[in-house]
Order: C-alpha cells, then sequence, then structure tokens
C-alpha cells in the first residue's frame, strides 16, 4: 500500500474566497450565514444561508464560460484553480495518464434546473440553451477540471447526497493507495442557493428559518451553503 498526501487546497465559501481567507475567518470567529439575495427570497420562509457575497463571476470567466458553468461548477473551477496552482504539478505525458478527477455533489447544477424551469413554466417560453444538459449534470465540474488541467485518468462524480465530497476523497485516497493513479484531484462543490433549491428544502421541514447552532438543545433545523472545496492528493 502507498501513503497519500495532501499537496494542494483550495476553496470559495461563505467565509471567504481562498485558503487564507477562510482560516482567519474562522480564526476571528466570523458567521458565513446571512439572509440570502435571490430572485423572489420574498416567497420563501427560510431567507437564510451561507451565501457566498459579492462574488461576480463575470470577473473571473468570459461570457463563453459563464454560458457552459453553472454555478457549482464555476465554484469548482476557482477552487481547482487554487489547489493546483499550490501543489506545483504539471499535467503532461505519463503524469497526465495517471493523473484523475473524483468530484463530489448532491445538486449538480441547481441553478441550471431552476433558471430552465422558470423559462419554461413562468415566461412560457418552448426553447431553453443548448447548453443545459452538459451544464446541469453532476459530473459536469468533473469533466471541466480534468480538460483544462489534462488531467487524462480516472474522471467522475460522486452523488450520495451530504457524504458525497467525503466519499469522493475516500474514492481518491483509494485509488492512490492502490496504484491505480499517482494523483487526483477532489473534494466537492454545492451551489443550491436559488429559490427552486430552498423551496425544495422547504418541503422536508428540516430548516432553519434563523440561525445555525448544531449543538444546541434548543436548535430548530439546519442551514443551507453554497461553495466549493478542493485538494490535490499524490501518491
Amino acid at each position: 500500500m502507498r501513503r497519500v498526501v495532501i499537496t494542494g487546497q483550495g476553496t470559495i465559501n461563505a467565509l471567504g474566497q481562498d485558503v487564507p481567507q477562510t482560516l482567519a475567518a474562522m480564526r476571528e470567529g466570523r458567521c458565513g450565514i446571512g439572509e440570502l439575495d435571490l430572485r423572489d427570497v420574498d416567497r420563501l420562509s427560510v431567507k437564510i444561508g451561507g451565501q457566498i457575497k459579492g462574488y461576480d463571476p463575470e470577473a473571473l470567466f468570459n461570457r463563453q464560460q459563464i454560458a457552459l458553468y453553472d454555478r457549482f461548477t464555476q465554484f469548482t473551477l476557482i477552487a481547482a484553480r487554487q489547489a493546483l496552482d499550490g501543489c506545483g504539478l504539471s499535467f503532461a505525458g505519463e503524469l497526465a495518464v495517471r493523473s484523475g478527477v473524483v468530484l463530489g455533489t448532491a445538486g449538480g447544477g441547481v441553478n441550471t434546473w431552476d433558471e430552465n424551469y422558470r423559462t419554461v413554466y413562468e415566461e412560457g417560453k418552448n426553447r431553453v440553451h443548448p447548453f443545459v444538459v452538459p451544464k446541469l449534470m453532476n459530473n459536469a465540474a468533473a469533466s471541466h477540471v480534468s480538460m483544462e488541467w489534462n488531467l487524462k485518468g480516472p474522471s467522475f462524480s460522486v452523488a450520495t447526497a451530504c457524504a458525497s465530497s467525503n466519499h469522493a476523497m475516500g474514492l481518491a485516497f483509494q485509488l492512490i493507495r492502490g496504484g491505480a493513479v499517482d494523483v487526483m484531484v477532489t473534494g466537492g462543490s454545492e451551489a443550491m442557493l436559488s429559490f427552486g433549491g430552498i423551496k425544495a428544502w422547504e418541503g422536508l421541514r428540516v430548516m432553519s428559518k434563523d440561525a445555525c447552532r448544531p449543538f444546541s438543545a434548543n436548535r430548530n433545523g439546519m442551514v443551507q451553503g453554497e461553495g466549493a472545496a478542493v485538494f490535490v492528493f499524490e501518491e
């Protein structure tokens, strides 16, 4: 069995848009949960979440990329770039063949689903963007990471609800330890903070309307967040 080490890490979340910002916010005890800024938020009974405020995709992606990347894929690519820049690897030749990506996501392209259901049902249009399917599918983020960084080994996603990213990282670990690959990009991403995404969770009656307090006897539910965390695992 081979040893596995972590050589790169990246994140974007409600506390910060990279690892140093996130760690600083945690040390200072800042809370990333606040009022949601969403379309039709007044129709929701749950109006709080761990939303990434001040996020501007146009500052990071061109128009063609935005047309192809759901919000969860955008977050993944941002975190992946940080992680891969940090590890210092360049993927070519044999290393590219023996490097892959496995990412977790429970919801995938929820924002894309939401936008296009609105287009068809609320606005009455009979046509949607031709990139809807590749944009919303759960393996979209993993596919774009593999293409952008020339990772020619295993490339897939894991969808096991709230355990998705943990399972993805476990699989990445096992693939390296067993000798199938030498490097895996792994972690996960979620972006379910949309009207349809929150409305669906409201139906479960497990959401808190005021605060996240998981260790309190008075807790009254969970709070949704969004973001991504990506690591580079190596032999």
